[in-house]
C-alpha cells in the first residue's frame, strides 16, 4: 500500500505529488550536502545560514531533476498512446504511475530510456554551465558554481546508474522489453526480475560494509522487483 501523498501541481496534464517519505528525506539530503566538502557539498562555507540555505536549495533542485526524469518517461508514454495516472516523488526518487501501459517492445524501450538519457543530458548541460560560470577551478568556485556542479554530477550518475540492467530500474525495464521480443511477457519479466534480485543482493552486501544508503536502495530494488513480478503474473493469469 502506498503512503499518503500531497498534490503540488500539474504538468502536461499529469498530477504531480510528493510522498510523505519525500518530506522526511528532504531535510536529510540537505544535511548531507551541508557536511560534504567541496566540490560535493558546502561544509567549507563559513556562514551557517548560507550553508544550510544552499544545501536545501540543492536538495530541492535535485528532486526537480528527478521530476524532469519522470516527465521524460511520461512524455514519450503519452506520445505512444499510453496514459499517466500521476508522477510521485518519494524517498528514493520518483515514479510515473501508468494508467494505460504501452506494450510494443520498441516503444517501451524508447519510453524507458528517455528517463536516464534526459538525466545524463541535463547533467552534461549543467556541468558545461558550471564551468562557464567559473572556468578556473573547483576550489576557486563560488556558491552558485557548487550548486550547479553538484546537480550536474549527480544527474549524470543517476542517469548511468538507472541504466544498469537490474529490474525494476530503467535498465532492467529496457532488458525486459528486449526479452519480450523473443519470449512472452511473463517469462521476460521473470528473467529481468531474477537479474534485478541478484543485483540487489550484491548491492545490499556491499551496503552492509560501506554505506547504509546502498542497503536501502538494495531493499527498495528487491522489494519492488518482487511486487512487479507478482503483479504481472496476476494480471496475465486472467487471460
Amino acid at each position: 500500500m502506498m503512503s499518503k501523498a500531497y498534490r503540488i501541481g500539474e504538468i502536461i496534464g499529469i498530477p504531480i505529488k510528493v510522498d510523505l517519505s519525500f518530506l522526511i528525506v528532504l531535510p536529510l539530503f540537505a544535511w548531507f550536502f551541508s557536511i560534504q566538502s567541496e566540490p560535493f557539498g558546502f561544509a567549507g562555507i563559513q556562514s551557517e545560514i548560507m550553508k544550510y540555505i544552499l544545501s536545501l536549495l540543492t536538495a530541492l533542485l535535485l528532486f526537480a531533476s528527478v521530476l524532469i526524469h519522470e516527465l521524460a518517461h511520461s512524455y514519450f508514454a503519452l506520445r505512444f498512446g499510453g496514459s499517466i495516472k500521476e508522477i510521485r516523488l518519494h524517498l528514493l526518487g520518483g515514479v510515473a504511475a501508468m494508467r494505460k501501459e504501452v506494450h510494443e517492445p520498441l516503444k517501451v524501450i524508447m519510453i524507458v530510456a528517455a528517463g536516464p538519457l534526459s538525466s545524463i543530458v541535463l547533467g552534461v548541460m549543467l556541468l558545461f554551465l558550471g564551468f562557464a560560470l567559473n572556468p578556473v577551478s573547483l576550489k576557486d568556485g563560488n556558491s552558485l558554481f557548487l550548486v550547479v556542479f553538484i546537480l550536474g554530477y549527480v544527474n549524470i550518475f543517476l542517469g548511468l546508474f538507472n541504466l544498469i540492467p537490474a529490474f525494476p530500474m530503467d535498465g532492467g525495464r529496457v532488458l525486459r522489453a528486449f526479452l519480450s521480443i523473443y519470449m512472452d511477457y511473463v517469462k521476460a519479466t521473470e528473467k529481468a526480475v531474477l537479474i534485478g534480485k541478484i543485483f540487489a543482493v550484491l548491492l545490499g552486501i556491499l551496503g552492509l560494509f560501506t554505506d547504509l544508503w546502498l542497503l536501502l536502495i538494495a531493499l527498495y530494488i528487491y522489494g519492488n522487483a518482487n511486487r512487479e513480478e507478482q503483479l504481472v503474473k496476476m494480471t496475465y493469469s486472467r487471460y
